[in-house]
């Protein structure tokens, strides 16, 4: 007999995978240009959460982490299928393929910094919000629910829901227009 709480977390994957499972099979077709190969990425970064549910520890939003474990999954398949092969490379070759991984790298670096500091903008914004407000927030931004799962978790209307998500929403956007870093939030929306 199932517990309450597998119950929960059985609804909690679904709802994940629903939601995130075309995007991020979108998103590891980037790495390894093979549908199938991208479908079975995606279905073992489910499987390892689903696996790891009670140890895996959520430094920020449970979507950058399937995003980062399905990107970390692409380049592991991709470094093996490559690993497999011998290439016969002249200097031109050479020093094309340095150059395309080199300047890979440093968009991925320039990524990085700039995702690590939006983060850590939002999440001071996060912090300032009322706990009731902070609570609908994360339930939607951070664990993908839909309004009305949060109103009926937390017995409370729809309504009440959309509007605690709009005024941290509004807030969010005016707070990252002061710091300067809404166009980068825009900036770094459309690169993902």
């Amino acid at each position: 007999m199932s517990s309450e709480k597998d119950i929960y977390e059985i609804a909690a994957l679904g709802t994940l995978f629903k939601r995130f499972y075309k995007p991020l099979r979108t998103y590891a077709f980037r790495f390894v240009n093979d549908t199938n190969l991208a479908e079975d990425i995606v279905q073992d970064t489910f499987f390892e959460l689903w696996q790891r549910r009670d140890s895996i520890e959520f430094e920020g939003a449970v979507k950058s982490y399937l995003f980062k474990s399905v990107y970390n999954r692409s380049i592991n398949v991709m470094h093996k299928k490559y690993q497999n092969k011998e290439y016969s490379l002249d200097e031109s070759n050479e020093s094309d393929i340095l150059e395309q991984y080199m300047s890979a790298n440093i968009l991925n670096s320039e990524q990085s910094l700039l995702l690590k500091e939006l983060e850590a903008e939002i999440n001071l914004f996060i912090d300032t919000l009322s706990p009731q407000c902070k609570k609908i927030f994360l339930l939607s931004r951070s664990y993908g629910l839909k309004n009305r799962e949060i109103a009926e978790q937390l017995e409370i209307s729809i309504k009440a829901v959309e509007k605690q998500i709009s005024k941290a929403l509004s807030g969010l956007k005016e707070h990252l227009t002061e710091e300067g870093l809404i166009s980068l939030l825009i900036l770094l929306s459309g690169i993902s």
